[in-house]
C-alpha cells in the first residue's frame, strides 16, 4: 500500500506541475525596449506580429508610448485579424477583433489591457493605436526600435492612409530605427485543455483507490 501511495503522490505531483505550468499566463509575444525612437502621427498605425508558443486565449496586452500632453480617452487601441486584402503582396489588417479607448498621460507610460482568458486570437494579428489631439506642439507615439524576444515581427508597420477598410500601407523607418514597437502579449491554453487535465488527475486518483 505504501508503494501505491508513493506512486500516486509522484503521478499527482507531475500532473499538477504540468497543470500549473500550462494554466499560468505565458508570454506569446514580447518586444523589449532597444532604443528611444518614437513615431508620432494622428493616423492609426501599428505592428503586425506572429505569436510564439501555442496558448491563444488572451489574458493581457501591454504597450509603451510617449506623449507631451495628456487627454482622457486620448487614444484608441485595436486588434485586427490578418485577413484583409493583399497589399504589397501580404494580407492587410482586416476583421476588427477588439478595440478600446485609453487615457493619454503627459510624459507617456505603459498601457495594460486586461482580458479574462475567453478571447481567442489568431497566430498572426496586427495591433494598432490612434492618438487623438496630436498636432502642432502635441506629439504622442509608440516606442519603436524594440528587440523581439518572443514571437516575431518584420521590420515594417501598418499605417492607415484613408477612411476605407482597405486603406493600409506598409512603412518602415529606414536606418533610423527598427519598426518594432515595445509590447507584450500574454495568453493561456484553451479552457477545455485545462479541464481535461483536471479530469485526468481525478481519474488517476480514482483508479489507485480502486486498486487499494
Amino acid at each position: 500500500m505504501a508503494k501505491e501511495i508513493l506512486k500516486y503522490i509522484a503521478a499527482a505531483s507531475v500532473a499538477f506541475g504540468l497543470l500549473a505550468t500550462t494554466s499560468a499566463n505565458a508570454n506569446v509575444y514580447q518586444a523589449v525596449p532597444g532604443g528611444n525612437f518614437a513615431f508620432s502621427t494622428a493616423s492609426e498605425y501599428g505592428d503586425e506580429i506572429l505569436l510564439g508558443g501555442t496558448d491563444r486565449f488572451l489574458t493581457g496586452f501591454s504597450f509603451e508610448y510617449t506623449a507631451n500632453f495628456g487627454a482622457a480617452a486620448g487614444g484608441a487601441f485595436s486588434i485586427y485579424a490578418q485577413d484583409g486584402v493583399p497589399i504589397s503582396g501580404v494580407a492587410s489588417p482586416g476583421s476588427l477583433l477588439y478595440t478600446t479607448a485609453f487615457d493619454v498621460v503627459n510624459g507617456g507610460g505603459v498601457v495594460n489591457v486586461a482580458f479574462d482568458g475567453s478571447t481567442s486570437i489568431p497566430d498572426r494579428l496586427t495591433y494598432t493605436v490612434q492618438f487623438s489631439g496630436v498636432g502642432g506642439a502635441n506629439t504622442a507615439g509608440l516606442i519603436a526600435d524594440a528587440t523581439v524576444t518572443e514571437g516575431s515581427s518584420g521590420n515594417d508597420f501598418w499605417l492607415k492612409t484613408g477612411p476605407g477598410a482597405n486603406d493600409w500601407e506598409l512603412q518602415n523607418f529606414g536606418a533610423a530605427a527598427e519598426a518594432n514597437f515595445v509590447a507584450t502579449v500574454t495568453a493561456v491554453p484553451e479552457p477545455g485543455t485545462v479541464a481535461l487535465m483536471l479530469l485526468g488527475v481525478g481519474g488517476l486518483a480514482f483508479a489507485i483507490r480502486r486498486r487499494k
